[in-house]
């Protein structure tokens, strides 16, 4: 519930509705293109304020997908297919 401008939440946190993995692949791709070249994982989660679980669960489904393809680096790089 939204009194001005504090939102109450009524139920508990188990009711809040969490992205889907199909949002938050469109929200990484999009990312990755406005960056427009490969980046580091590391530095596109922190991009996007993801926990490493979220982070990883849309990028292997981007890749299982052929979105977005692997690079090099230390903790690994990746870019829009």
């Amino acid at each position: 519930m939204l009194i001005g401008n504090n939102l109450f939440l009524i139920g508990g946190f188990d009711k809040l509705a969490r992205p889907s993995i199909d949002d938050d692949a469109k929200t990484l791709l999009a990312t990755l293109r406005k960056l427009k070249s490969s980046v580091g994982n590391g530095f596109l989660r922190a991009q996007l304020g993801w926990r490493d679980e979220r982070y990883w669960k849309a990028h292997s489904f981007l890749l299982a997908k052929g979105r977005i393809v692997r690079g090099r680096g230390r903790g690994g790089s990746v870019a829009a297919a």
